[in-house]
């Protein structure tokens, strides 16, 4: 009677074992699955800088000659919204930073630092958000730190960009567009012999 007690008991510590091993693995895949399923539904917020990162084949246009030529163009991320791009192309080697703006499905860019000065006359002001307006933010947030946007579309940055740091006329130089992840961007070129610009256009490499 004993022996089948003591046996009895081993069974059942060893079925409590196995229940309690299998809880512990059951938990680890559910968080695993639960976590990819988190990752595939709600990405983690990359900054723009990130989305655009890469290199962009495509070509780059002559705007006196007509003449397109292959080109690529490689964006390097500086940081959450500031890249450098750098196109190559035949008799064509060129780099610019920019400040990247959120305008819905796209990414507007302008000039940074004394290039902004060069084209624009002005510096860029520092109250100057490239997101748009993230989860939680309202106009009494705004008015109290005295970084208001302007315009009807207030929220949007490229929109708030455009009326707090431009006057009306002032040229813009292209975007990227992260549907399509196409961009394009046209390079001034100012020299000696020649004022022109090059139109690069072209898709991410995936």
């Amino acid at each position: 009677m004993k022996i089948i007690m003591k046996s009895l008991k081993l069974i059942i510590k060893q079925r409590i074992h196995l229940v309690l091993v299998l809880g512990v693995v059951s938990a680890v895949i559910f968080s695993a699955c639960n976590k990819d399923e988190t990752k595939d539904d709600n990405p983690v917020n990359e900054s723009l800088a990130s989305n655009i990162a890469g290199t962009f084949t495509g070509t780059l246009k002559n705007s006196t000659t007509n003449q397109s030529r292959p080109a690529t163009l490689t964006v390097t991320v500086l940081n959450d919204s500031v890249v450098t791009m750098h196109c190559i192309a035949d008799n064509f080697d060129s780099s610019t930073t920019v400040r990247l703006y959120q305008n819905y499905d796209s990414i507007m860019v302008c000039y940074t630092g004394q290039n902004f000065y060069n084209q624009y006359g002005h510096n860029l002001n520092n109250n100057d958000f490239c997101n748009s307006m993230p989860n939680g933010w309202s106009n009494d947030w705004c008015n109290n730190n005295n970084n208001c946007w302007g315009g009807e579309d207030h929220w949007n940055a490229w929109t708030n960009h455009l009326n707090t740091q431009h006057n009306e006329n002032d040229p813009h130089f292209g975007g990227f567009n992260t549907e399509s992840m196409s961009c394009y961007y046209s390079f001034l070129v100012n020299n000696i012999n020649t004022n022109h610009s090059e139109l690069f256009e072209g898709t991410k490499n995936q």
